[in-house]
């Protein structure tokens, strides 16, 4: 993705928080440990609401199974 949710083209910084929201949500999908699953789900809600609040991203985190 090149752009943000407005059409505004994603700065580098911009870039890397995506793809460690992106990473963050595979990462959800893997068989952890309990407390390694529970420190990556919560770190993606709070990414969720980074990359949200930057409109570069627009999903429910109870789609994301957190």
């Amino acid at each position: 993705m090149t752009v943000d949710l407005l059409g505004t083209e994603l700065s580098p910084s911009e870039q890397r928080l995506l793809a460690v929201y992106e990473e963050l949500k595979a990462l959800c999908d893997e068989d952890l440990p309990p407390n390694a699953h529970a420190g990556v789900r919560a770190s993606l809600a709070l990414m969720h609401n980074v990359v949200n609040g930057l409109a570069l991203e627009y999903e429910h985190l109870t789609d994301l199974g957190a």
